[in-house]
């Protein structure tokens, strides 16, 4: 069972600096913040570290200020986001067990410009962002192989293909500025308007930027 209240950090301001820093140091540092059942996850479900600073420069450095995470699980891509930028950015996530995860762990870091949100990304609007990621948020529900986080959602294709339109759906109307990227990529295509500025490597799979200005 998921521990919703984690490890405690200790100490004052200085001690947590310091600790920010080493936990960006590595996937294995920084995901000490949750409890096991979490860390054990991590692999094939949170942003690696590397990569997560490295989305959230590629968004910042194209402009973005304020960036949405669908399907942000326990916090990680925003935490780390928010402490290598001067970005915002804000995690939506239908389990709210896991939002209140990635609230804590925020908090224990410091990373006062993470915020979370429990919602569907169908209930949830983009209307106050200028830049997206997305981490392949809908793939547990149809990959055989892939580990479920708990049984808070079913695996189903008709689910699957409704969530990806959605977030088509809702980058096609998005007002210009809108900077996304994706890893592993989210499922679907790109909707029309969308230029692609960059594709790397990057984890165990790759990066890539778009724009729709």
């Amino acid at each position: 069972m998921i521990d919703p209240d984690g490890p405690r950090l200790p100490g004052g301001p200085r001690e947590i600096e310091l600790v920010v820093h080493e936990r960006l140091g590595s996937d294995l540092a920084f995901d000490r913040i949750y409890d096991e059942k979490i860390r054990a996850l991590s692999d094939q479900h949170w942003t690696p570290v590397e990569v997560a600073v490295r989305a959230a420069r590629m968004l910042t450095h194209a402009g973005a200020t304020r960036i949405l995470d669908i399907g942000s699980g326990v916090g990680k891509f925003c935490v780390v986001g928010a402490l290598c930028t001067t970005a915002e950015f804000v995690g939506v996530e239908r389990r709210q067990k896991l939002v209140g995860i990635a609230e804590r762990a925020a908090a224990a870091l410091g990373a006062n410009r993470a915020t979370f949100v429990h919602s569907n990304i169908d209930a949830f609007s983009l209307a106050r962002f200028d830049g997206c990621y997305l981490y392949n948020p809908f793939y547990e529900q149809i990959s055989k192989y892939l580990p479920m986080i708990d049984d808070d959602v079913q695996r189903s294709t008709w689910l699957n293909r409704y969530f990806i339109e959605t977030v088509q759906g809702k980058l096609q109307a998005a007002e210009p500025p809108m900077v996304v990227v994706t890893y592993h990529g989210f499922g679907g295509s790109m909707p029309r308007g969308y230029r692609n500025l960059a594709a790397e490597r990057a984890g165990n799979d790759r990066l890539e930027m778009w724009i729709k200005e």
